[in-house]
């Protein structure tokens, strides 16, 4: 599994291309490169002009994607707003797997459900190394997304992202590390974490970008820069671990189906503790 850290300009789309091109050049081969969110656009605090949307099945896309790197982009949409995506494909065997971020952060200065649509479902696709879920960036802070991806056999979950510093960039590093390592260990997936860099529409984006295994140790981990990287993941010893300790098996899901059918509303009386 490859790391792509790249730092894309917001409406720079070739120059974007390019350089995705360029870094998965210093990569030995892999099976899979993987770049950040809206990787191909560059994130911006503003909607995206209609030039610069997206089809699935853009060529300057599949020239990427055909060579096994997974793409974020502005997918256009005939309803209005575009969608965030994230595009990946097997080389080898053509099979496909598209994710539209399901939660575009709704507060400022994100202020994304008013340049995005959101998806509608969360996908988990087998590619020829491993069965894939993607998370992308927000949907990562609703744990019930990585658990659905889990839930459906998910042994990779892919999590590209735009991550500013903000006004407190220790604080914004630390939750990403607890939210990643809470999934690697109690899903017991990898779970490939790639953040772009550089600075975008004046926000500075952090970077570090890693590869976590199901036990949370990070396996690779990239700096403030733009760069590659590359992880082995073993997962013959992940479907061991599965089999042994069958945390998934132990998932009571018709709990969550109850509860929703049943409202999540306020206790009628009140608790004390």
């Amino acid at each position: 599994m490859g790391l792509l850290q790249t730092a894309p300009v917001f409406g720079a789309i070739e120059e974007n291309l390019a350089r995705i091109a360029e870094l998965h050049h210093e990569l030995d081969p892999v099976d899979l490169a993987l770049t950040p969110e809206l990787s191909v656009n560059g994130y911006g605090f503003t909607p995206h002009v209609q030039t610069d949307l997206f089809a699935a099945d853009d060529p300057r896309l599949l020239s990427l994607v055909s060579a096994g790197i997974a793409v974020g982009f502005a997918e256009k949409s005939a309803a209005g707003l575009p969608w965030n995506s994230y595009l990946l494909t097997d080389p080898l065997t053509g099979t496909r797997h598209l994710q539209r971020k399901l939660h575009p952060v709704s507060y400022a200065p994100w202020n994304e459900h008013l340049s995005f649509r959101p998806g509608e479902r969360l996908h988990a696709g087998d590619m020829r190394m491993a069965r894939i879920a993607t998370a992308i960036c927000n949907d990562m802070w609703h744990p019930v997304i990585p658990w659905l991806a889990a839930q459906n056999g998910a042994e990779v979950l892919v999590v590209p992202v735009a991550s500013a510093e903000g006004s407190d960039p220790a604080r914004i590093r630390r939750t990403w590390e607890v939210i990643l390592e809470h999934t690697a260990v109690l899903l017991q997936c990898y779970v490939v974490f790639v953040n772009r860099c550089g600075t975008d529409c004046g926000a500075r984006f952090w970077g570090g970008s890693r590869v976590l295994g199901p036990d949370g140790s990070v396996l690779v981990h990239l700096g403030d820069e733009p760069g590659a990287d590359v992880a082995e993941l073993d997962l013959s010893a992940l479907r061991r671990l599965r089999a042994e300790v069958p945390l998934r098996a132990e998932a009571r899901t018709g709990l969550l189906t109850g509860a929703l059918t049943a409202g999540l509303g306020p206790a009628k009386e009140q608790m004390h503790v």
